[in-house]
């Protein structure tokens, strides 16, 4: 699991946000120094055009890869009026789906969870990974 998530989840801060998927991933960048605004369609779009962050297209796998090698890690997918945003830990689920921690505005969001359970599985092929590298985040030697 990734360390930013893990000191979310070691607080148990994720249950503040539990109903705001984009206030905690705006709250997991403020922990580590990325700052971020905005509603999950606001954040999609700021993380395409943001020169900051590298677009990894649909590409889980190496979304999932990422997050445990120095880089925040985080997934979006735009929505009508709401879209959803979570942030990507390392590790993959039993159907190979990049694992991650959300709130949700219509429920209780999730942590260290397969992101089948943030998007249907029509609705995954959509979504868009986006990568910063954190200096506190690398891998210790």
């Amino acid at each position: 699991m990734g360390r930013v998530a893990w000191r979310f989840r070691r607080r148990e801060e994720h249950l503040i946000y539990r109903g705001d998927c984009s206030g905690y991933v705006r709250a997991v960048g403020a922990d580590v120094g990325v700052p971020m605004s905005g509603l999950a369609n606001e954040l999609v779009d700021f993380w395409n055009r943001d020169p900051g962050w590298i677009k990894l297209g649909h590409d889980a796998l190496k979304a999932s890869l990422m997050s445990g090698q120095g880089y925040l890690v985080v997934a979006g997918k735009k929505g009508k009026r709401h879209g959803h945003v979570v942030i990507v830990v390392p590790g993959e689920s039993a159907r190979h789906d990049a694992m991650g921690y959300w709130g949700n505005l219509s429920g209780v969001g999730e942590k260290d969870e397969s992101l089948s359970k943030a998007w249907t599985r029509a609705d995954l092929k959509g979504v868009e990974y986006f990568a910063r590298p954190v200096p506190a985040l690398a891998p210790k030697p």
